[in-house]
Order: structure tokens, then C-alpha cells, then sequence
């Protein structure tokens, strides 16, 4: 409909549909890596939809700079279960704070756009249970989802209308609606996490906690500057197409990129994301810091002072990493 009217995407919208999925991600993993100077250097977003309805509630999971954007989203849309609430209403009741997972296993075809590249990526299920009894059956057809999982069909529509609201505000707001404030304070959560895991060893998380600290006040900073340079686009002082905005896009975009690195997580290093991975045990399992957890599983097992020393290298690792996302974000590093 917006297509007949005339309008253009102020930036390219790409719809992917991939093969292979069963079969070790191969279609989405080739496409990514075939393209992967393009998608690095241009790429935004990246919205999967695999299974997206397998019964009431909402369980979205995303890159946390796009937790806001996603939120304000579901405020506008209508829940498909209660026609008196919206999605963030029914979201909200369900799990406080919010519930949102993150996208750090290899089960679906976000892997290689996060876990490879590194670009905010965002996954939505209706359904908050551990799964439904006809997946990869015979029965999982469409009779038993018109008759049992989505009767009226109104839980697909919810989810197209969330990624449909998602993908119109990333590809056409003047400056992207990414907020880093929120991986700033899951990060600190997650190195908390760690510094229980090390208690007792020579292990310290102080240089990952100095850099979670500047990439808060980057967030805090960049927060600032989007909203004024809203301010003057508004009152039109500011042209949409100005080198300003296109810097702080360019800011924005490319800060989830730091958080890759080229030489890959420990005992995993097709994958670059040092924040999210999959577990070295079980590629379904979500592990945050996965280097970091992967060295502290082995320095478990053999527990000398070499193993040791080599969690502290691999916490070394994230701290530099993210103290490269903060500059980038700030722009003291483009």
C-alpha cells in the first residue's frame, strides 16, 4: 500500500526467506559471510521471524539498544488476546521488569548477523512456554495451528505488525532509535555474574567494569545528542540529510561492531561477538561473555595458574572491546 502511494524507504529494506535453516543455519550463514563487507559496512538491522506463534504471550529477544524501540512499538499494538490492552500491556503484566531474551544461541538465523558480524538484531515468538507439542512433527502443519495454536489468526498478525512497525521506524527514522543505555547496565549485570564465578581466584573484573562505566556515560552522552539534533530537525534548522546526522548514524550503527572480534571467542572462533555466543557444550545454549565462560570452564577443570591467567586475558578481551564501542559511540573513533 505505501509502495502504490509513492513512498520510499528513506533506507533499503531487504526481505530474506532462507533455505537450510534444519540443516546447520546454511542459508542465512552463506549469505552472511558471502556478504559480509557489505552487511558490515551498510547493515542496520536484522529482524528473524522462525517460529513466530506457538501460543498466547509475548517473548520477544533482541540486541539491547533496540529494547526501547521495541517497547514503544508493542505500546501501539493491539494485543491479539485481549482486544482492551496492547502487546506492552499484556508483556508487562506478565514478566517486571520486562522479560526480553538475547540473542546469544545458534537456533535460528539471527546467529551469523549478531554472532558473526555483530548487527542489532531482533527475534519475536507468541508463545512463553518451553515450546509446543507438534513442533517438527507431522502435525505441525497449518489444521493444527487454525485449530489450536492461532484459531483466529490473530497472534500473526500481532507479530507482523510488530516487525512491519519495527522495519518502517529502522528504515526510515532520520536518526536510528537506538538506545545503548541498556547494554550499558546489562553488561554490568553480566559482570557480576562473572565476578561470583571468580571469587576466591586471582581473577579480577575491575577493567571490565572501568569500561562498562565510559560506555555508560557514552550512552548517557550520545542520548543527549540525538534528542537535540531531534530539536532542530523539528523546527527545521537542521536538514534530515546534514553530515551531522549522517556521523551519528554511522556512530550508531557501527558500535555493535566493536563488540566483535576478529579473532573469534575461545574454543569458537567462527563466532566474533564477545558478549553473545553460543555455548561451547551446546550450540542452543545462550552464553553471555562466551570466551570468558568458556576459559573459566576450562581453568575449573585443570585449575592451574596458567588457566587462571588466561580468564584474566580473555576479561581483557571484552573490557578492550567495549572501551572500543564507547569511542565509536562517542565518536572519539570513527
Amino acid at each position: 500500500m505505501l509502495q502504490k502511494q509513492g513512498w520510499r524507504p528513506r533506507r533499503t529494506i531487504i526481505f530474506c526467506s532462507w533455505d537450510a535453516e534444519e540443516y546447520g543455519l546454511t542459508g542465512s550463514t552463506e549469505w552472511v559471510e558471502e556478504n559480509r563487507e557489505m552487511l558490515y559496512s551498510r547493515a542496520v538491522a536484522y529482524l528473524n521471524i522462525d517460529v513466530s506463534v506457538v501460543g498466547p504471550g509475548f517473548l520477544p529477544s533482541t540486541t539491547p539498544q533496540l529494547d526501547e524501540l521495541l517497547q514503544q512499538v508493542t505500546k501501539v499494538v493491539q494485543d491479539p488476546d485481549n482486544s482492551s490492552q496492547t502487546v506492552y500491556d499484556s508483556w508487562i503484566k506478565s514478566s517486571t521488569p520486562l522479560r526480553v531474551l538475547r540473542l546469544g544461541d545458534g537456533g535460528s538465523d539471527y546467529s551469523a548477523f549478531v554472532q558473526h558480524v555483530g548487527i542489532p538484531s531482533m527475534n519475536i515468538i507468541f508463545g512463553e512456554g518451553p515450546g509446543y507439542p507438534v513442533y517438527h512433527s507431522l502435525y505441525d502443519d497449518y489444521v493444527w495451528m487454525a485449530k489450536f495454536g492461532d484459531p483466529a489468526f490473530r497472534r500473526h498478525v500481532a507479530a507482523a505488525s510488530i516487525w512491519g512497525m519495527m522495519a518502517l521506524r529502522l528504515a526510515n527514522e532520520d536518526i536510528l532509535p537506538f538506545n545503548y543505555m541498556s547494554y550499558a547496565i546489562e553488561l554490568e549485570a553480566y559482570t557480576k555474574t562473572v565476578e561470583n564465578e571468580v571469587k576466591g581466584t586471582t581473577v579480577t573484573c575491575s577493567p571490565l567494569y572501568n569500561s562498562i562505566r565510559t560506555l555508560g556515560a557514552a550512552a548517557t552522552k550520545v542520548n543527549n545528542e540525538q534528542k537535540e539534533l531531534q530539536k532542530l530537525l523539528l523546527s527545521k534548522q537542521l536538514n534530515k540529510d546534514s553530515l551531522k546526522i549522517r556521523q551519528l548514524n554511522d556512530r550508531l550503527m557501527q558500535t555493535e561492531r566493536a563488540f566483535t572480534s576478529r579473532e573469534g571467542i575461545f574454543k569458537l572462533e567462527w563466532f566474533k561477538h564477545l558478549v553473545y555466543g553460543p555455548s561451547d557444550q551446546n550450540d542452543w545454549d545462550t552464553a553471555v561473555y562466551p570466551g570468558i565462560a568458556n576459559a573459566i570452564a576450562s581453568a575449573r577443570s585443570s585449575n592451574t595458574s596458567e588457566s587462571w591467567k588466561f580468564v584474566q586475558h580473555e576479561i581483557y578481551r571484552v573490557a578492550r572491546a567495549v572501551t572500543q564501542a564507547s569511542a565509536i559511540l562517542s565518536g572519539r573513533l570513527t
